[in-house]
Formats: C-alpha cells, structure tokens, sequence
C-alpha cells in the first residue's frame, strides 16, 4: 500500500509537471483580451481626465486663434455754450501677430495632450497585461502547490500507518512530516501571491473577479534587423509628449517676442458741434520705456532650453530601455524555448526514472522524496519564467510603443 500511494504521488506529480511544462497551447490570445483591456480603459477615471484634458486643449487652441482685440465704441455728449455730439470707434490692432504665436503656443499644448491621452493609454494597457500576466502565473503555482499539497498529505497518512506497523524508519517518517509541512506553507505563500496578483488586476479594473482573458503562451520572436529603434523612439507617446513641450516653449519665446512689441491703436470720429459737422482720426501707441518685457523673453529662452535638454534626456533613457527591452524578451523567450525543447521531457522522464528506480529497491524513500520536491521546485521555476517572458514582451510593447498595435493584432499574428 505504501508503494502504490508512493506511485500515486509520482504520477499525479508528472501529470502536473507535464500539463505545465510541456502543453502546447493555443499561439492565439483569447479574442476577450482586447474587449476587455478596451473595457477597462473606457471606464478608467484616469482616461476620462486625460480626454478632458485633450478637450480643454482644444478650448484654449481655439480661443488662441480668437483676435486678441475687440472694437471700442466711444459716444460723447456736451451741452454747455454749445452743444456737442460725437461718437467714434477705436481698435487696437495686432501689429506683431500676438495672435499667431499665441495659436502656436496652444497648438502645440495640444499635440502634448493628444500625445498624453495616447502615453495614458498605453500606460493602462501595459499595466493591466503585467496584472495579468502576474495573476496566470500565480493561479498555475497555486493549482501546482494545491496538487503537491494533497500528494504529500496522503503520502504522509500512509507514512505514519506504516510506521505504527513497524515498516518504516523513524527517520523516513519525520521526512514524510516535513514534506507535507513544506507543501502546506509552498500552498499558503503561492495563495498570498495569488491575492495580491488579483488585488492588483482589481484596482486597476475596479472590479473583484476570480478570472480574466487568457493570456498568450506563445509570443512572438523579435529579428532585432527589423527594428527601427529611431523611428520607435518617434513614435513613443511619451516622447512626442517630450517633443510637444519643446514645440509649445519655441512657440513661447516667439510669442515673448513679439509680445515686446506695443499693439497701436486707431480711432475714427465723427459728431457735430451747433450746426457744424466734426470729423477726425486718432492714433495712439503704448510706450515700452518703464517696462521693456526683456525679462519675459529670458524666461522663455530658459524654459526652451529646459524643454530641449529634458527632451534629450528622455530620448537617451527611452533608447536605452528599448533596446534593453528586446534584449530581456529575446534572452526569456529563447531560455522558454530551450526549456520545452530539452529541459522539460527531460524532467517527466526523470519523474518516471524515480518511479522505476524506487520500485525496484534502488533509491530509497529519502532519496526518492528529495529529488521528487527538486522536480516540483524546476516546474514552479518554469512557471515563474515563463511569466518573466511574459511580463518582459509587456516591456517590450510599452518601450516600443506597440502594445495597441499588438492587441488589435494579437489573434492574428501568433
């Protein structure tokens, strides 16, 4: 009886080992992936600030581009030794363009906010596929050290009805003990690890679920020829954010510029004194003699080169994570590879070598129990990595910019 529970445990054991370590699963993410991440984003509050804000860009562009100067209307009404009537009109004229700059300044701040809306999104989206990716990882450890759990109790049942008829050790038997301890505190620590991966998939989705979409196993090679870096690194929403500031400062100090310059204003006048007809023009021009507005133009030189330095050094650390990225996913992805190529057959048939070795009476129960846990730690560390690869193609989208194109491709392109 003891050999056959003994013989259940390796069997259950490799039936796990094999569903985890060698399964071929479908190259196709589920379908609901990308309704689900599109879901989530819709009802993020956090979106729903970023569009308001590309709203109220589209305001402040659209009231730059407004002339900065209204028409004044003047009445005038004497009557004393004669009487006096006259009215006229006087506008200010934007002689420097003010209004132009102006427009610039803000259709840059708007090229920011789209770009921000976009850098938001894929921000989201890049997160909720790291949650994921953690919470697969822990739901498969947990259903591995629920099965390692219930092995090791058995063993240890049997191992203690053994003991009492007089066939095994007293040292086996404490063995059996600390087996089946060990698989209750590997089962306690992979639920902790199972509830925190879903409490971090709730708070991003605000909703507290017990399952999500699949997530892909098989992912895509990266050919390290075809990548652009330069033009990837154009097309990062947080470097156009990076670039949109640098344009919207330009466009500051052209609009400090010409803010220096004084707006004259004309006037046209028109009334009547007694029985006699009044006419005449007005001209007046505000003179910068107190106040030269040279102080502006520095600040605004300063906040450009601010801009332009933060903008260089935000494309020196993007370049870097990009291709430190792709070098993580390739070195995870091959290492995965090898892994279902070579080390997991080898780790079934050393289940099954354990098994044969121990019914014959060449490896004793000690010796059988510690290389049996060894072949459980491998499959959790396989799984483990297998989430890394994961987590680091998730890197990979979100350093290249690419994870909307991906998930709108997803089903197609595994």
């Amino acid at each position: 009886m003891f050999k056959q529970c003994l013989f259940s445990v390796a069997a259950g054991t490799c039936m796990v080992l094999l569903s985890v370590a060698v399964a071929e699963p479908s190259t196709k993410a589920d379908p609901a992936l990308t309704g689900w991440i599109q879901e989530v984003i819709s009802q993020n509050p956090e979106m729903q600030a970023a569009e308001a804000a590309v709203e109220a860009a589209s305001g402040r562009l659209r009231a730059a581009d407004q002339p900065l100067f209204n028409p004044e209307l003047e009445l005038e009404y004497e009557n004393a030794d004669s009487t006096i009537a006259a009215g006229g009109l006087n506008q200010a004229i934007d002689w420097a363009d003010k209004r132009g700059a102006r427009t610039s300044v803000a259709d840059s701040e708007q090229d920011g906010a789209n770009a921000e809306l976009r850098s938001k999104y894929q921000g989201l989206a890049t997160d909720l596929l790291r949650a994921l990716a953690d919470w697969h990882t822990a739901k498969t450890v947990v259903r591995l050290s629920e099965r390692q759990m219930v092995l090791m109790s058995r063993f240890d049942s049997v191992a203690e009805r053994r003991r009492k008829a007089g066939d095994l050790a007293e040292v086996e038997l404490h063995l059996a003990h600390l087996a089946a301890a060990n698989a209750t505190f590997d089962q306690a620590h992979a639920r902790e690890e199972l509830i925190l991966a879903r409490q971090a998939v709730t708070a991003l989705t605000g909703a507290n679920r017990h399952a999500w979409p699949a997530f892909p196993v098989q992912l895509p090679a990266i050919d390290p020829q075809q990548v652009d870096v330069d033009q990837l690194l154009h097309e990062l929403p947080s470097m156009r954010v990076a670039l949109a500031r640098v344009s919207a400062a330009r466009a500051a100090v052209q609009l400090s510029v010409r803010e220096k310059k004084p707006d004259p204003t004309v006037g046209f006048r028109i009334g009547k004194e007694d029985s006699d007809t009044l006419t005449g023009v007005t001209f007046s021009m505000p003179l910068f003699v107190r106040n030269t507005f040279n102080a502006e133009v520095d600040v605004a030189n300063a906040e450009l080169i601010q801009a332009e330095q933060e903008a260089a050094q935000h494309w020196q650390q993007a370049r870097a994570d990009l291709i430190a990225a792709m070098e993580i996913y390739q070195n995870a992805r091959l290492v995965w590879k090898t892994w279902k190529q070579t080390g997991a057959p080898r780790l079934n048939q050393r289940t099954d070598l354990l098994d044969r070795l121990w019914e014959a009476g060449e490896l004793d129960t000690t010796d059988y129990l510690v290389q049996l846990k060894q072949a459980l730690d491998t499959a959790v560390q396989a799984i483990e990595h297998r989430g890394r690869m994961w987590r680091a193609w998730v890197a990979w989208l979100a350093t290249s910019a690419q994870v909307d194109q991906w998930l709108l491709l997803t089903g197609d392109q595994q």
